[in-house]
């Protein structure tokens, strides 16, 4: 769920992209009849206390699947060792969605030692080496468009983020960061599927200021055109639009690298709009009622 839900669709992302294993995201307390005692079953919950997550581990526990734990504590943690699961610690004291890194690489490390490999070790350690060399960049490219929506959302503009497959874990994640950070309502729309159903909705639109980040993945063609396409439709109706293009020389480095620019933007718009990024009033609502929710 929430920032460590993201993980999954990153991971499947990847695999889709690599081509070498099935993986499906499940972000819900609800578990696929499908999950069996042939399934390996990654449950993530950074704090370990996700009511969600932890009755989906429940669940699958009964289905005698292979299970592992990836929290930093938690009922996740104390669960899964009186269980005899696997549970892989994470470093404690940070948001969830602070530690996106650490979880996607947690959840690689695992299925690369355990046989099971999405990224190529040698890519994994490089696309670190690359953000680590990429950070200056990600700031500047952070602080201008920070600037560019302050001035779009500050005057009532709804955001938007566009995108292509197969980035939409982009899009879910910027549209997290941008809810949780910036205090900020976002739409995510995805080509090729957003050309059968969403545009048609732009016709007669009746929000009238809009603002578009498209993200796009320079080196796929046919992605880049779809977005250009999207542009036109936003640019058409009066919409202002902010091309990213992603840098990486592989897929987890664009990844990665977009996730960094549109976070760091979250925050930085935070600090413009004067809200605190780091205080999510509603969802803390929402875990002081799941108890009588779930009962």
């Amino acid at each position: 769920m929430g920032g460590s839900g993201v993980v999954g669709d990153y991971v499947q992302a990847l695999s889709f992209h690599y081509g070498r294993l099935p993986i499906y995201t499940l972000k819900s307390h609800l578990v696929p009849r499908f999950v069996d005692e042939k399934t390996l079953f990654v449950a993530i919950s950074y704090s370990g206390n996700t009511t969600e997550t932890l009755q989906a581990f429940r669940k699958a526990f009964e289905r005698r699947s292979t299970i592992v734990a990836i929290s930093s504590g938690g009922l996740l943690r104390e669960e899964a060792l009186r269980k005899g699961a696997l549970h892989i610690p994470l470093p404690a004291g940070l948001l969830p969605r602070v530690s996106l890194p650490v979880m996607l690489y947690s959840t690689l490390g695992l299925l690369d030692s355990s046989g099971y490999t999405v990224v190529p070790r040698e890519d994994a350690m490089e696309s670190a080496a690359f953000l680590e060399d990429s950070i200056g960049e990600c700031i500047d490219r952070s602080s201008g468009l920070s600037e560019w929506l302050y001035t779009e959302v500050s005057g009532g503009g709804f955001l938007v983020i566009a995108t292509h497959s197969p980035l939409e874990p982009i899009g879910i994640r910027g549209k997290n960061e941008f809810n949780e950070n910036s205090k900020l309502l976002v739409k995510v729309d995805v080509a090729p599927e957003w050309m059968h159903n969403d545009v048609v909705g732009y016709e007669k639109a009746a929000c009238s200021k809009l603002c578009v980040i498209g993200v796009v993945d320079p080196d796929d063609a046919v992605g880049y055109k779809l977005v250009k396409f999207m542009e036109k439709v936003y640019t058409d109706r009066g919409y202002r639009f902010f091309e990213l293009k992603l840098r990486g020389r592989n897929m987890l480095e664009k990844l990665m690298y977009g996730s960094l620019v549109l976070g760091l933007t979250s925050v930085m718009l935070a600090e413009k709009l004067n809200v605190d990024p780091a205080r999510t009033n509603s969802i803390e609502l929402y875990k002081k009622s799941v108890g009588d929710i779930f009962a």
